[in-house]
């Protein structure tokens, strides 16, 4: 138990280490960056503006692969498929139990009436001794009425109970297939909307420089310059909640599949 307990402590730490490792590489970056303007020194450095992260991870159905054989889950109802299967197997030798098998071995002298002739030709009766070993063997069958009627309904509870485990594990691959195909698909678009984050910033910034000089030469009222800042304000909120989508979905796809990406790719 206490296993399974420090397993379960290690996976989360592990899990929150990959969120300060991609937070590290997203929110190191400026508001004010432009995808034509940024220059990597280093080439296995992987850049959320610049690099194709469809480029950087494992293909989509190599990720749902990886995804099934790192379930838990599925590892759990292959282990119930089994149980149910051996249950089934039991169910159909159970009549065994009313079949017994019993023998006997003896050995002593053995007493019996044995008739002769006389010499008058008279059958005359007299005791003979042996002494001999016996052994009998005997086989008793009993088979209950009611479990025997029973008996059909028993084998089909069992072969449903193993075709329901065998549902219920193709629900959950079919769940483990779906969150990966979303999560790869929401990691492309949050990477897409960083980027459409990044330039309506730099408009944005653009815009309001330039209302502040109009509204220092009285050129703009103070509702107009507040107007503009506040679109700008709104703009860096886009941009960080794209960030944190962009996180939680690379985290979350890394764990689902149990793949680390940046070993993966040799990433500092």
């Amino acid at each position: 138990m206490g296993s399974m307990q420090n397993q379960t402590h290690f996976r989360f730490f592990c899990f929150h280490l990959n969120i300060v490792f991609v937070s590290l590489l997203l929110f190191a970056l400026p508001f004010k960056l432009n995808a034509q303007d940024v220059q990597v020194s280093n080439e296995n450095v992987f850049n959320p503006i610049t690099d194709d992260i469809t480029k950087k991870i494992p293909a989509l159905d190599v990720l749902i692969d990886s995804a099934l054989i790192n379930s838990h889950r599925l590892k759990y109802w292959d282990k119930e498929i089994k149980i149910t299967e051996y249950e089934l197997k039991s169910i159909k030798r159970d009549w065994s139990k009313s079949v017994t098998l019993q023998g006997m071995v003896s050995e002593g002298a053995w007493t019996s009436l044995v008739f002769i002739q006389d010499e008058y030709g008279n059958e005359v009766g007299t005791l003979g001794t042996t002494n001999q070993g016996r052994q009998t063997v005997s086989i008793n069958l009993r088979l209950p009425i009611l479990d025997l009627w029973d008996r059909g309904n028993l084998i089909k509870i069992g072969k449903m109970r193993v075709e329901r485990n065998m549902e219920k594990m193709l629900e959950d691959r079919q769940n483990i297939r779906a969150n990966v195909i979303n999560l790869y698909n929401n990691l492309i678009i949050q990477q897409n909307m960083l980027k459409l984050d990044i330039d309506n910033i730099e408009f944005s910034e653009l815009t309001a420089e330039m209302a502040d000089r109009e509204f220092q030469n009285g050129k703009i009222g103070l509702d107009d310059l507040s107007r503009i800042r506040d679109n700008l304000a709104r703009a860096r909120y886009r941009y960080v909640d794209s960030k944190t989508g962009f996180i939680n979905a690379y985290v979350m796809l890394q764990e689902l599949t149990g793949i680390k990406f940046n070993e993966l790719n040799n990433w500092e």
